[in-house]
C-alpha cells in the first residue's frame, strides 16, 4: 500500500486532512518541568498540586491556575455541570485539558474539525474521524471507507477484511478495544485498516478527541465509547443547534419510493398539524420494518436499520408531545423538526459523563442557557471569566446605511457599495471578513464591486477556500455568510471585518418562525449570540487587532429593545468607538445608541 497517500500526522487521505489548517505544528507539549512545578507549588499554595502537576505548558498564563483551581473546587463539590463564559485568550483550551487529564477518562468535543485538530496539534490527543475520511486498502485506496469493499458487500456474502476487526479472538488477531458494554474487538493482521486503528487508538485513550455530529452517533447508536467520568463541551452555545438538526428526520418521495415503492400523499403536504402524519409515518416505519436486509450491501442495510431507527423514535416523540414538532415542506418532500430539545439532551449528550464542562464565549443568560438545554439550575455552577482584549484594540465603528431586512434590502444594498469600497481601500494593505449572512448578500457584493482582493465560497468548496485565504499573504477579503464562529484569523489573517447584514434567524424556516412566536427571548438570544461570535473571529490575543464595520441599521434595534439590548456583553458595548474620519460624510447623520 502507498503510505504517503495518507498524512502521517492523521492517517487521513491527505486530501481531507485539515492538519494545515492550523500554521502550528503538532507540539507534544511537555508540561511543566519538576523544578518549575515545585517553585510554582510554593508560589501558589492555595493551588491543588494537581492542577500543577497536570498543566500542559511551561508557564501559564496569568489567572489560568485560578480559574482551574476555582473549577476542581466545585466539581469537587459536587456539582455536576460546570458552565464557564470565557472569551478568547482565556486558555479554554488549556482550562479543559488540565482539567480532564485530573479527572481523566475524558471527552472533549468540538463543534468542527477544524477545531479537533487544533487541540489534537497542541495536545497530541487523539482524534477520530469518520469512514469517509479515509481511503479503504480492500479497494486498492480507490474508494473511502464509507464505500469501501466492507461497506458495499452484503452480508448474505460473508465477506471478511483482511485489515477489519473481529469479535473472534484467534492465534492471529490483536487486540483492538473493548466496546460500551465490555465485548472486545480484534484486529485480524498487523496491517490494519487505517479507520479502524484511529477509532481504536480514541477508544482506547484516556482523553478522547470527537465534534459533536460523531459523538452523537457514536454515543447513542454504535456503543463503542462507554460512559466517562468527564466531559468538556466545547463552544457550547450551539449544542441546541446540534441537536436539533440530529433530531430532524427528512421524508423525500424519491427516497421512500425507493425503498418502499410509497410516496407521500400531495393533500399531506398541506397538514401543519404533527399529530396528523402519526399514522403516515407509522406506515411507511413499518414498510421499512418489512425490508429483508440481509442481501442488501451493508452501507444500504445500515442505512435503511438507521432510518428505522430514526423513524420508531420520531414516532415516540410525536406520541409523547406532538406540539413540540413542526411540518415544514420541503421540495420533494417534508422535514419534520423539534421546536425544544431540553428534554432530549439528557439522554443523548450529559448521561454519557459524570460531570459535564460546558465553555462559550457567548452564553450571555445562564438561565435561558439552562432552561433551553434541560439542565436544573440547581445542578449547575457559573463562572464567567472578563476579556483581556483592550476594547482600543477591537474598535466596533457603526455605519449604519439602511434597513438590511428582507422587504427593505434591495433599496439599501446599492447604498452598501460606495461605504464598503471605502472600507476595503482604508484596509488596501490588510486581509480581512465581510460577514453577509446569507449567499444572496454574498453574491450581491462581489457582483458590485469590481475588486480583484474578493473571494467568495460556495457551500461545497468552503473549507478550500478558507484555507486559500489562511494562508494567502496578499491582503485578499474574504466575503462569507459561514465564517462568523468555529474560524481562528488571528493578527494578519484578519484586521478588519465587516458586519454587512445584522445575523437575525431565518424566519421562512417553520421551525425558527414558531420558535420565535412562542419564545421571543430565545430569537433575540440566537441573534446576539451569532453576532458577537462573528465580532471574534478576528481578535485572538492581547496584542492583536482588529476592526469590526457595521453598516446594518438594524444595529439600533439591538441597542433600543430589551429583549436584545439586555443580551449584549459590556465587553462589545465598550468597543464601539466614535466615528472615525476618513469615513464621515456631510449628508449622512449618525443614529443616537443609547448604551
Amino acid at each position: 500500500m502507498d503510505d504517503n497517500f495518507f498524512c502521517s500526522e492523521c492517517k487521513m487521505i491527505k486530501q481531507r486532512c485539515v492538519c494545515s489548517l492550523t500554521n502550528a505544528k503538532k507540539n507534544i507539549t511537555a508540561g511543566i518541568s519538576r523544578e518549575d512545578k515545585e517553585n510554582l507549588k510554593k508560589e501558589n499554595p492555595g493551588i491543588h498540586s494537581s492542577i500543577i502537576d497536570n498543566f500542559p505548558f511551561e508557564k501559564p498564563r496569568k489567572g489560568q491556575l485560578e480559574i482551574i483551581s476555582k473549577i476542581k473546587n466545585i466539581i469537587d463539590d459536587g456539582f455536576k455541570f460546570i458552565v464557564l463564559e470565557a472569551g478568547t485568550g482565556t486558555g479554554k483550551s488549556v482550562i479543559a485539558t488540565t482539567l480532564s487529564k485530573i479527572y481523566e477518562p475524558a471527552y472533549i468535543l468540538t463543534m468542527t474539525k477544524q477545531l479537533q485538530s487544533q487541540y489534537a496539534n497542541e495536545f497530541s490527543y487523539p482524534l477520530v474521524k469518520g469512514r469517509g475520511n479515509f481511503s479503504c486498502k480492500s479497494a486498492n485506496l480507490e474508494a473511502s471507507c464509507d464505500t469501501g469493499v466492507c461497506q458495499t458487500t452484503p452480508n448474505s456474502q460473508k465477506f471478511s477484511c483482511e485489515f477489519g476487526v473481529t469479535k473472534k479472538e484467534a492465534d492471529q488477531t490483536f487486540f483492538a478495544f473493548e466496546d460500551s458494554g465490555g465485548f472486545p474487538y480484534f484486529f485480524k493482521s498487523p496491517d490494519k485498516c487505517n479507520y479502524w486503528e484511529q477509532k481504536a487508538d480514541a477508544v482506547n485513550s484516556k482523553i478522547t478527541l470527537m465534534n459533536y455530529d460523531y459523538a452523537l452517533l457514536e454515543l447513542n447508536y454504535v456503543k463503542h465509547f462507554a460512559k466517562r467520568n468527564f466531559m468538556v463541551l466545547d463552544e457550547a452555545h450551539n449544542i441546541e443547534n446540534k441537536l436539533m438538526n440530529r433530531m430532524e428526520v427528512n421524508l423525500l418521495n424519491r427516497r421512500l419510493e425507493k425503498d418502499i415503492k410509497k410516496t407521500i400523499p400531495p393533500q399531506m403536504l398541506n397538514y401543519e398539524d404533527t399529530e396528523e402524519w402519526i399514522i403516515f409515518i407509522e406506515i411507511i416505519y413499518n414498510a421499512y420494518k418489512d425490508i429483508n436486509t440481509k442481501n442488501l450491501p451493508k452501507n444500504r442495510a445500515d442505512r435503511i436499520l438507521s432510518t428505522r431507527f430514526r423513524l420508531r423514535e420520531l414516532l415516540s416523540n410525536l406520541e409523547d408531545n406532538s406540539e413540540n414538532w413542526v411540518v415544514d415542506p420541503t421540495p420533494g418532500g417534508v422535514s419534520l423538526k423539534p421546536l425544544k430539545i431540553d428534554a432530549y439532551v439528557n439522554d443523548m449528550l450529559f448521561k454519557h459523563a459524570e460531570i459535564c464542562l460546558l465553555m462559550s464565549a457567548t452564553i450571555l443568560d445562564h438561565r435561558l442557557f439552562c432552561k433551553w438545554l434541560g439542565i436544573d439550575y440547581s445542578e449547575a455552577y457559573f463562572l464567567k471569566v472578563k476579556s483581556t482584549f483592550p476594547a482600543s484594540r477591537r474598535p466596533v465603528y457603526i455605519k449604519p446605511v439602511g434597513n438590511m431586512s428582507q422587504r427593505s434590502i434591495k433599496y439599501t444594498a446599492p447604498k452598501t457599495i460606495p461605504i464598503l469600497k471605502r472600507i476595503i481601500e482604508h484596509h488596501k494593505r490588510e486581509k480581512g471578513l465581510i460577514h453577509t449572512h446569507n449567499y444572496r448578500c454574498q453574491r450581491y457584493i462581489i457582483n458590485h464591486i469590481y475588486n480583484p482582493r474578493l473571494m467568495g465560497h460556495t457551500p461545497l468548496n468552503r473549507e478550500m477556500k478558507l484555507m486559500q485565504f489562511e494562508k494567502t499573504n496578499k491582503p485578499m477579503v474574504l466575503v462569507s455568510p459561514s465564517i462568523s464562529e468555529g474560524v481562528d484569523l488571528p493578527y494578519e489573517k484578519c484586521q478588519f471585518q465587516v458586519i454587512y447584514k445584522i445575523p437575525f434567524p431565518y424566519l421562512g424556516d417553520k421551525q425558527i418562525n414558531r420558535r420565535k412566536h412562542i419564545d421571543p427571548k430565545w430569537y433575540a438570544y440566537k441573534t446576539i449570540m451569532t453576532l458577537i461570535q462573528a465580532y471574534g473571529r478576528g481578535m485572538r490575543a492581547e496584542d492583536d487587532f482588529c476592526a469590526t464595520y457595521i453598516l446594518d441599521g438594524n444595529v439600533n434595534m439591538l441597542f433600543n429593545n430589551p429583549l436584545y439590548k439586555v443580551l449584549l456583553p459590556r465587553g462589545f458595548k465598550e468597543a464601539i468607538d466614535a466615528q472615525e474620519d476618513w469615513m464621515v460624510e456631510d449628508k449622512l447623520s449618525e443614529p443616537k445608541i443609547k448604551l
